[in-house]
């Protein structure tokens, strides 16, 4: 007979000193998990990546390593399943490529017309990255006059939300609207970014957007790392190691405060008086030792011979600043956050001194 409270799998146990209070919500759905702490999850996000060196720089480097020096059709079409030659196979791909190209490194294929294709895809990135979605329309704008109808324009998730804040349901999550199997369907679009400034002027609209046009062309295009089933939305690739980012970014600032604070103190001056003696030293007047006191203050200079006041001996202050451990301990947190993005601690931090 197993013992009361043994179990199979030591990681579900309950009663060890190390276990117990490990009790973690289990959750639900995919979207209930997700859905009322990602505007949360999405600021903190955000504002590690504007306020903090490392997140940033983690970021930058996936974006650089995805993004490259491009993006580059390489058409390669089935001709044997077209029933083409490959002679044909070969000049229809370097026709496609260059037409392709044309308007992928122009801001013709951009529906604001200042960006290039690769800038948008940059964008796009850092927006997965950061907000956990990337959301694109491609539109038809013929009259634009350049040689080109297709155009793109990318949307903030941050619109993509239910129309006049409806909670979410089985068909209606997070601004998508789904059929009985899952499938988008529809997509409503706020006509403004909550909380912009502009918005305060009128009431916000809600478009929406089916996903496919009749003859099943795509009209949105939702890009997001669907790591459960069910599961609408993502979130940022920061979420996991948010607080070590938090955290370090505390330590790392009150560091630099103390060194600070502790650089602008050249010494101490003590006096080897206790206080009876002091006040018996100017004749049993407290006030007027305080009074000579503050009469005999003098500035800290480089080089400087300072006279001392009657009693005061002076100490070298010497601050043991940063602590002797900071270096090695950041050093590593950092390589717990590069394992939590998935990339290599040098990447990370652009720190090649211990790699050969």
């Amino acid at each position: 007979m197993p013992k009361v409270g043994a179990v199979a799998h030591q990681a579900a146990g309950i009663t060890t000193n190390d276990l117990a209070g490990w009790i973690p919500r289990k959750g639900t759905s995919a979207d209930m998990d997700l859905g009322p702490e990602l505007d949360t999850l999405v600021a903190r996000a955000r504002d590690a990546d504007r306020n903090n060196g490392v997140a940033r720089s983690g970021i930058n480097t996936i974006i650089d390593n995805v993004v490259g020096s491009g993006l580059r059709l390489s058409a390669r079409p089935n001709y044997l399943a077209l029933g083409r030659t490959k002679d044909w196979a070969v000049a229809w791909a370097q026709q496609a490529e260059s037409m392709f190209h044309a308007w992928w490194w122009s801001t013709a294929c951009h529906a604001g017309d200042t960006q290039n294709g690769d800038q948008l895809l940059e964008q796009s990135m850092r927006a997965v990255l950061m907000n956990g979605d990337a959301l694109a329309l491609p539109l038809w704008i013929p009259e634009r006059g350049d040689g080109y109808a297709t155009k793109l324009q990318t949307v903030e998730a941050d619109r993509l939300c239910n129309p006049d804040g409806r909670a979410d349901a089985e068909r209606l999550r997070s601004g998508i609207e789904f059929d009985q199997y899952g499938m988008p369907v529809a997509y409503n679009i706020r006509s403004k970014a909550p909380g912009d400034s502009f918005a305060m002027s009128s009431l916000p609209v809600w478009v929406r957007v089916p996903r496919k046009t009749p003859f099943g062309r795509l009209r949105v295009i939702h890009y997001f790392d669907q790591e459960r089933s069910g599961q609408s939305r993502g979130k940022p690739i920061l979420t996991a190691v948010m607080s070590h980012f938090k955290q370090a970014d505390r330590y790392v600032q009150a560091e630099l405060m103390a060194a600070v604070v502790n650089g602008m103190v050249a010494a101490t001056i003590e006096t080897p008086l206790d206080q009876e003696s002091i006040v018996e030293l100017f004749s049993k007047d407290a006030e007027a030792y305080t009074k000579a006191r503050a009469e005999h203050a003098v500035r800290l200079e480089g080089g400087a011979m300072l006279p001392l006041f009657p009693g005061d001996k002076m100490n070298a202050f010497l601050p043991q600043r940063p602590a002797a451990q900071f270096g090695a301990f950041l050093e590593n947190v950092f390589r717990i956050v590069a394992v939590g993005l998935d990339m290599p601690y040098e990447l990370l931090l652009k720190d090649f001194s211990k790699t050969t």
